[in-house]
């Protein structure tokens, strides 16, 4: 849950090390907050009463209550009191790393996760700003020892478990020997991590002079650095020290930066006030500047052209955004006239957004994955970026071994880099088009009349090539260079209708009468006919289904329409398909019978060319950019459709949505057809970014994070066996997809691995240029989601609508509870239509 509040402040305070003065200068920072409240307060001629506006949290405390940092706090802020409020979340007897401290102490109170203690964090601080009402206020939360201390359910560290608040953060630095290594190394820690640092404070030590280092590292990054003199040193009684040590906090409190080892800590609060009213300033002006300045991708300008469409991301983590919106205006009529008036705003100006898109099919570790982001910088600080062609780096080679080994196996044999989907398979129609014109007697220019088989509904990208590969839509026809080249079948799809699983024709292919033997359990539609099934496995228990009336029919109208488009003079050179489901045209579940069975027949086109791990016919494109490595809950669609590619393209997922990277994995047939003794025989294509480094690096980790998962809980809702790879299973639950088909305006819903898709019943036509999912998900975004037990923060989903088709797409590692409780909100809102 972010927590960003007008007129409320909050700061996360991090030690470079223990005993660095983390607890003393925080509270040094509570004075100087209070102090200066109540200054303002004075001068604006006011009673300065009793409300508290300064608060200072602890989540975690180790050692006896009286030696505790919320006591110390409470004693040292004295002449504050009344303004201060103190808090602790957790408190245990040893002092020593707290997940250690915990396990001595059974009988005190333990969170069940992580999570839970972050709940608690954002709890106390939702309780601050209720009591704030508006008014100016500061919260200082205290972590514990270090930077990367361990969290109370380890492996997690502080910095990692905290991450998700991504507080503005404060970092005491080490005055002490070896303490520049360490400060920096913490500094460095955090910001990988996504976090923001405020201030930098260091306590003088005249012989170490850390600060003389520090000082200039941090001015030079733009980070605010003050450095502190240090308390002074116990003598005497213990009464006389803490007369000195008081001294000392009145003092600092009022001091600001002056001459070396005399500093106080007021110029670094005057300036977390001017920081924190910089980025309120930053964030609600980026509406208006992105406005001016930004053309978006897939948005029409002269709709979405208000402050308030905008949406700004302030960061991300897990699944979600932390986003900012411009609120209208309300509107008061005063003597005839709308005059705007400016509400005062209490609550948090971000809201936790569920990533419902999964920003465009590419996310799927969560976002800022700190596995993923340490692999980036690890090639980053090791490589950059190096050119390719004829060298070699080991993230490039050990990735195409990987994709070798999984997506690949049994049949790839060369894995070719490129940019993004788009590119990978523009790479990819080089490749099977030179092969086929290779074989088939034409070659270059000459292949220009040559085209693809494919889909209706297919998207394989934006760039020209990639484009002439679909049908005329709605996102090609605008394209002054678009020329579609092909034919394109229109395809059988799977969802639940009316609670059963359902094979649905779709138009506008003319559809045979069904055999005899399907009548039964199937009944004709305006598009051809509907078959039902008793179990949503049956349809994709494609080896069993491949010997039934039904895949005899499919393979006859395959080839009757084939054959018609061959006498019209259509010439092909590839079939490109969209394994399992056909993403940004619809996400159109589709028949596996049907793509295995049109891989069958276009395979048989032609006489010859039968040898083993050669292709036959045209060479076949699996276009797993969208679908492969899991999306689906499958590594590829080869293990669904029952047949291997010649061609496949892999992109989004594969870096686990960090990075931009594609790979083109082709069969040793393929790549023979460039091999010869002549340059110009070869694939004379290439990307300035070719197998950047930090891009295979990350891809390594991505998979290697997927293989260690079993997705157990998730399999077991759908009655599959842990290890079995033949059936299907998503992380919606049965029930609820079954139950989304039987509202009424729903016309279907599916669901497989991470996606929901729903498609709404439309009076007036339907399509991409709908309206009409738009229109639910924007009053969906208006929920705010709840948790009754804790098990997660308030959110709103966000969501991108294919026209009438609404879908919502997790990561690989969404919460059960999340899901849960997005398919009641989900239900609850279509019940409304």
């Amino acid at each position: 849950m972010p927590l960003l509040f007008p007129n409320f402040r909050i700061h996360q305070v991090f030690g470079a090390n223990t005993d660095v003065g983390k607890t003393l200068l925080t509270t040094a920072l509570v004075r100087a907050t209070a102090s200066r409240y109540a200054l303002s307060a004075k001068g604006k001629g006011k009673e300065v009463d009793d409300q508290k506006n300064v608060f200072y949290l602890k989540p975690v405390s180790t050692g006896p209550d009286e030696e505790s940092d919320v006591s110390y706090v409470q004693r040292h802020t004295k002449p504050y009191s009344h303004l201060i409020d103190t808090h602790n979340l957790y408190q245990y007897r040893e002092p020593m790393s707290p997940h250690l401290a915990a396990k001595l102490a059974p009988d005190l109170p333990f969170p069940k996760s992580n999570d839970e203690l972050v709940r608690g964090i954002e709890n106390y601080a939702v309780d601050c700003a209720k009591r704030l009402a508006g008014k100016e206020g500061a919260l200082f939360v205290e972590t514990a020892g270090g930077v990367h201390s361990p969290a109370l359910h380890p492996p997690h560290t502080q910095s990692t478990f905290l991450r998700s608040l991504r507080l503005p953060s404060i970092l005491i630095a080490s005055p002490h020997l070896g303490g520049i290594s360490t400060t920096l190394s913490s500094y460095e820690s955090l910001i990988m991590r996504g976090y923001s640092i405020s201030a930098v404070l260091c306590l003088y030590d005249s012989y170490y002079r850390n600060d003389d280092f520090l000082e200039g590292y941090f001015k030079d990054r733009g980070v605010g650095y003050w450095t502190v003199k240090p308390p002074p040193e116990k003598y005497g009684t213990l009464q006389e020290d803490a007369q000195r040590l008081a001294q000392w906090y009145a003092e600092v409190e009022s001091q600001g930066s002056l001459e070396a080892g005399q500093g106080g800590v007021k110029d670094a609060s005057d300036w977390l006030d001017v920081e924190h009213a910089q980025r309120i300033k930053e964030l609600a002006g980026m509406p208006e500047r992105t406005l001016k300045s930004v053309w978006w991708p897939f948005t029409q300008h002269g709709i979405i052209n208000k402050k308030e469409d905008v949406m700004v991301i302030d960061s991300a983590f897990g699944d979600n955004f932390d986003a900012y919106y411009t609120k209208p205006p309300p509107i008061t009529k005063s003597n005839s006239d709308e005059i705007a008036t400016v509400p005062k705003e209490e609550g948090s100006l971000l809201n936790s957004y569920f990533d419902g898109s999964a920003s465009w099919f590419t996310q799927s570790h969560g976002h800022a994955n700190e596995e993923l982001t340490i692999a980036a910088a690890k090639a980053a600080g090791r490589y950059g970026h190096v050119l390719f062609p004829s060298g070699t780096h080991q993230p490039a080679l050990n990735l195409a071994e990987k994709l070798k080994q999984t997506v690949g196996k049994g049949w790839a044999e060369r894995v070719f880099y490129s940019d993004n989907g788009s590119t990978g398979i523009e790479v990819a129609l080089k490749m099977a088009l030179r092969a086929a014109g290779r074989r088939y007697g034409y070659d270059s220019e000459m292949g220009g009349d040559h085209g693809v088989i494919g889909l209706r509904g297919g998207y394989h990208g934006d760039t020209i090539g990639s484009m002439d590969a679909s049908e005329g839509s709605t996102f090609n026809k605008a394209v002054d260079w678009y020329k579609g080249r092909g034919h394109w079948f229109s395809p059988p799809m799977v969802q639940f209708i009316n609670g059963r699983p359902t094979v649905s024709s779709t138009g506008p292919d003319a559809w045979a009468t069904l055999p005899d033997s399907l009548a039964s359990t199937s009944r004709p539609i305006s598009d051809g006919w509907q078959v039902r099934f008793d179990d949503l496995q049956d349809i994709y228990s494609v080896q069993d289904r491949l010997s039934t009336p039904l895949a005899d029919y499919y393979r006859s109208h395959i080839r009757a329409n084939l054959e018609r488009a061959i006498k019209d003079g259509k010439k092909f050179g590839a079939l490109i398909l969209e394994p399992t489901c056909l993403g940004a045209g619809g996400m159109v579940f589709v028949d596996p019978l049907f793509q295995t069975c049109l891989v069958q027949v276009v395979r048989a086109m032609r006489n010859g060319w039968r040898e083993k791990r050669k292709w036959r016919g045209v060479p076949v494109i699996y276009d797993e950019v969208f679908s492969g490595l899991h999306r689906f809950g499958y590594l590829s669609a080869a293990s669904i459709l029952k047949e291997t590619p010649d061609i496949a393209v892999y992109a989004k997922i594969l870096t686990g949505g960090l990075l931009p990277l594609s790979a083109t994995v082709a069969s040793t047939s393929i790549f023979n057809t460039f091999l010869s003794d002549s340059k110009v025989d070869a694939l004379l294509h290439g990307h300035s970014y070719t197998a950047n480094p930090i891009g295979c690096s990350v891809a390594l980790k991505a998979i290697e994070i997927l293989e260690r998962q079993t997705w157990e809980q998730e399999k077991k809702m759908w009655d599959v066996e842990l290890n079995d790879e033949s059936k299907r299973w998503s992380f919606w639950i049965p029930m609820a997809v079954k139950n989304l088909s039987e509202i009424k305006g729903v016309k279907g819903s599916m669901a497989m691995g991470t996606v929901l898709a729903i498609e709404l019943e439309e009076t007036e036509g339907g399509g991409y240029a709908s309206h009409f999912g738009l229109e639910f998900l924007n009053k969906l975004k208006q929920r705010i989601i709840t948790s009754s037990d804790g098990s997660f923060s308030p959110f709103q989903i966000h969501g991108r609508p294919l026209g009438n088709v609404i879908y919502i797409m997790t990561s690989s590692f969404t919460k059960p509870q999340v899901l849960r409780a997005m398919e009641r909100t989900i239900l609850e809102e279509l019940e409304k239509i």
